[in-house]
């Protein structure tokens, strides 16, 4: 878990991302809701919730920060134990299930593409 925690916060850091801390986010119905990670862009925040493994409980659970945050929230699981049901889930809700081999490559593949001269 610490190498794919490091290897997201380099990511960040080298996309321009600032960490926020604490990582902790309030969302709109009061509750306070805490990530494994949590960066920011200046617009957006981008957040992580590391699990040993991901069943249906865990992606409801990320879906459910994610509807009350507005945050982008992204699921990392470093053993890579998601189930077939947990990763289906979590594609329709909109997050992204990261496992060892593509969480170095997170923030390279979310990068805006990069805006002409024309606007």
């Amino acid at each position: 878990m610490e190498f794919e925690k490091l290897t997201l916060e380099v990511g960040a850091a080298k996309a321009g991302l600032k960490p926020v801390t604490p990582r902790t986010v309030q969302g709109e119905s009061g509750v306070v809701h805490s990530f494994n990670l949590l960066f920011s862009d200046g617009r957006r925040l981008y957040a992580f919730d590391i699990y040993d493994s991901v069943t249906d409980i865990e992606a409801v659970k990320s879906y459910a920060k994610k509807l009350d945050t507005g945050c982008s929230v992204s699921i990392v699981c470093p053993a890579d134990r998601v189930t077939a049901e947990a990763g289906q889930l979590a594609l329709s809700y909109g997050l992204r299930v990261l496992t060892p081999e593509v969480a170095g490559a997170f923030f390279s593949l979310e990068r805006p593409a990069p805006r002409s001269a024309l606007g």
